[in-house]
């Protein structure tokens, strides 16, 4: 084959996926200029029109989708067959691509990407921050980083961490105004900074443990966020009441700038986990990834 028709299908599959150029030349390591020029290469040498390109969108004509559905099997089963063949020489290497929510990433992998780079050169590491949860297969990812809870099906999930606990923080300013919740009800009467969740677009509802079951309740704040550091720094500063893991809050609760409150009804969680879709043989770029977290982390 070609080595530019292979390439020219492989842009195509990709724009096809993420129904994005500029995604697609992320994805790549080219220009979205190369990319367009690649797909409109192949669409001449085709004859046929395989996207709809507006300034807003990319979408598949009819010819391009009846194309995709013939071309993305055929690169899966070439990448499948590269990965094997590494599998079988022992050699860790290629793009491993994760998908996790941005408090994981920060809290727990961060700090080990200088020694996972230094163990596994060859692999070319990707994190995909997204709170919302996302189809790993379709969307092209080997793993991903989930709560327990939150764990696609027919999935195999490997347990990284021990279980969580949410905690409820305020400002010692804060509290010396408005005085100290007593119990989850008394939140009613604060003001709390809601964090609203990319997967529903609605406000997460704060979780409490009363008379050994798990309540959710509903609060009302002046600030809503979507990322648990402003939420922290929002309630160090005065601003309101907030509600996340401990370990986000350890750095501003060291400082003295937050004291926990509730502390008697914080409820429990599953614990983080690594999971990936079933296959008879893991790739070995997976394989160190989740034996290299698992070793870390559980230290």
């Amino acid at each position: 084959m070609n080595p530019d028709i292979l390439a020219a299908m492989t842009a195509f599959a990709r724009t096809a996926e993420l129904r994005s150029i500029t995604g697609a030349a992320h994805l790549l390591g080219v220009t979205p200029a190369a990319v367009s020029q690649t797909i409109r290469k192949l669409e001449a040498r085709l004859g046929v029109r395989l996207f709809e390109r507006t300034t807003r969108s990319v979408n598949l004509t009819e010819a391009g989708r009846a194309y995709w559905e013939r071309v993305s099997p055929l690169l899966t089963g070439m990448a499948q067959a590269t990965e094997d063949l590494q599998m079988q020489a022992s050699v860790p290497g290629g793009l491993l691509r994760i998908t996790l929510p941005m408090v994981a990433g920060q809290l727990l992998i961060e700090p080990l990407l200088g020694d996972f780079a230094r163990l596994h050169p060859h692999i070319t590491l990707e994190l995909a921050y997204q709170d919302a949860l996302v189809d790993i297969v379709k969307e092209g990812f080997d793993a991903g980083i989930r709560l327990g809870e939150s764990l696609q099906r027919d999935m195999i999930a490997v347990p990284l961490t021990r279980e969580f606990r949410l905690r409820t923080y305020a400002s010692p300013d804060y509290l010396a105004r408005r005085g100290t919740p007593q119990v989850p009800a008394d939140l009613l009467q604060h003001n709390c900074i809601n964090y609203r969740l990319a997967s529903t677009g609605a406000p997460y509802r704060w979780e409490f443990l009363e008379r050994r079951r798990i309540v959710a309740l509903s609060v009302s704040g002046s600030l809503i966020v979507n990322h648990w550091m402003t939420m922290l720094e929002a309630a160090a500063q005065g601003v309101g009441v907030c509600h996340v893991l401990p370990e986000a809050a350890a750095r501003w609760v060291a400082e003295g700038r937050l004291v926990e409150v509730l502390q008697k009804f914080s409820p429990s969680f599953d614990g983080l986990y690594i999971y990936h879709p079933r296959r008879e043989q893991l790739p070995v770029k997976t394989r160190l990834f989740i034996d290299f977290l698992k070793a870390r982390l559980a230290a």
